[in-house]
């Protein structure tokens, strides 16, 4: 079976977040994300890991605008009038690294990713 890139309205879909972004940036973005995922992924975690290292890139682009743009991990206070917010110290410090831990979508990327090149097993036997 062939691997499968994913198309715009695939990306769409999935993340809603980026309704507002030209298509010509997603198409971008995309594109880009194939430096980073290759045919050596598993084909079912293939467009999936496209679509979040894309997601991750616009996020951290600066694509994103409105609530979405919110951190919403690591809230530890939320006041509505005359807006406040307060965020974990840990996760502010994570954000600002500009890893793949930066973003919801970097994290998603980050968890496929482990899940495809995971490094070494050990099983034990007796003998």
């Amino acid at each position: 079976m062939a691997y499968t890139p994913p198309t715009l309205s695939d990306f769409r879909e999935r993340h809603p977040a980026f309704a507002a972004v030209d298509d010509t940036i997603v198409e971008y973005w995309l594109n880009d994300a194939l430096r980073f995922v290759d045919e050596s992924w598993m084909e079912r975690d293939y467009a999936q890991a496209i679509m979040a290292a894309a997601a991750h890139g616009m996020a951290l682009a600066g694509y994103l605008s409105g609530p979405a743009s919110l951190a919403v991990d690591g809230v530890t206070s939320f006041k509505s009038g005359s807006f406040s917010s307060s965020i974990d110290a840990s996760v502010a410090q994570a954000a600002s690294g500009g890893g793949w831990s930066a973003t919801k979508y970097g994290r998603e990327f980050q968890q496929l990713q482990r899940r495809n090149f995971a490094g070494p097993r050990l099983i034990r036997g007796t003998c």
